[in-house]
């Protein structure tokens, strides 16, 4: 028997898809480059990085694309079209870094671990960051400089530049920015689920139809914890919310214990009220993006789940306080708010400041903000 070893769809291990002789087969598709990316790390920054699919593709046609990855990130690529394969790093995969061999490696995070990873793989031609024998990072490509220059000035990264994380990537890549999108793909059986789940909330309001859902992603990662606000705020803007927007239910969006306790402090202020809708934490990466999925506006600090909501195309009022707003993306479909501080951005962990930028993010503005994406195309 013959087999089309340069074909997509072959792998070697078991039959492709479409299961027929691969002389016969109509769906043969030769391979033209073998393409590398690795994104291993922050889940926002991975799901971020696949604005760089359509440009590759744009470059590289009928090139075959592998994307290195950790186990947390794996959910956020899964189902990705544009992606080939995805090898999620473990002991067991380790002997494949330096056996297999692409054209090009389009290595994006800037650490240490990632470094060595793109020194290790062969290729042709290597893009964005790497490692020298001394641990240093170290831009493997003159496109990638700016991006370096940025994570290494504060002055350049807070103030001056005006360059998204998008547009820094595509360019480091040395590939053509077209402000490609995330790429955040469900499955027909999820776009199911979230119509599921979505018909939970529609018949919250009893005889009065339900105009829309806000989701307020609620938490964040424990390495930033400026990124959320304080339950005492969000019980406020929860009021604010309803208050100014009593057909709309307000869906609580969050993932892991910590974000289900907040939660739950969170619902038990309204806890007569059915039109705060408290959304399960305890279920998984995937189905919290369902669950996100479900609304018509997300409201978030620049999070993974400020960057789910964009992956899936939804309407977002994002506040920043710790983070750099310049450096993110909404596509037209989101409002930008920064906290009223003169420290920020400071991309601190830790702080002793007050008032803390948490604080300072204004209720009205949100309000409003909110309004303007209820009846943005309206």
């Amino acid at each position: 028997m013959e087999y089309r070893e340069d074909c997509h769809h072959f792998t070697g291990y078991k039959p492709c898809q479409f299961k027929r002789s691969c002389v016969l087969c109509d769906h043969y598709k030769p391979v033209s480059s073998r393409i590398a990316i690795i994104s291993l790390e922050a889940m926002g920054a991975v799901l971020r990085t696949t604005c760089l699919l359509k440009p590759i593709r744009r470059k590289y046609p009928n090139a075959h694309i592998t994307w290195f990855t950790m186990a947390q990130s794996k959910e956020l690529l899964a189902h990705n079209p544009e992606i080939d394969r995805l090898i999620v790093l473990s002991p067991e995969v380790i002997p494949l870094l330096s056996y297999l061999e692409f054209d090009v490696v389009f290595a994006v995070d800037k650490s240490m671990a990632a470094g060595a990873i793109a020194a290790q793989i062969k290729a042709k031609d290597k893009f964005g960051f790497g490692l020298d024998p001394n641990g240093v990072i170290i831009p493997l490509n003159k496109e990638a400089k700016y991006q370096y220059d940025v994570g290494l000035d504060d002055k350049l990264k807070f103030f001056l530049n005006e360059k998204a994380e998008t547009q820094q990537i595509t360019e480091t890549m040395a590939l053509d920015w077209q402000r490609d999108p995330y790429i955040l793909e469900l499955t027909r059986a999820e776009k199911e689920q979230v119509s599921a789940f979505k018909s939970q909330m529609l018949v919250l309001g009893g005889k009065e139809p339900v105009a829309g859902i806000i989701g307020f992603n609620t938490g964040c990662s424990e390495l930033f914890p400026y990124k959320k606000l304080r339950v005492t705020k969000a019980i406020e803007l929860v009021r604010s919310w309803r208050h100014a927007f009593p057909n709309h239910v307000v869906c609580l969006l969050g993932g892991g214990k910590q974000d289900h306790e907040r939660q739950e402090q969170i619902k038990a202020a309204f806890l007569t009220d059915p039109m705060v809708f408290n959304s399960p934490c305890l279920t998984g990466l995937r189905n919290g993006i369902l669950w996100l999925d479900t609304a018509d506006i997300v409201f978030s600090g620049c999070t993974l789940g400020m960057h789910m909501a964009i992956g899936l195309q939804k309407k977002v009022v994002a506040w920043f306080g710790v983070s750099c707003a310049q450096e993110v993306d909404l596509y037209e479909k989101g409002v930008k708010l920064k906290a009223k501080v003169g420290c920020s951005p400071c991309w601190k962990k830790s702080c002793s400041n007050e008032p803390k930028c948490f604080d300072q993010v204004d209720l009205e503005e949100i309000i409003q903000a909110t309004s303007k994406m209820i009846h943005l195309n309206q």
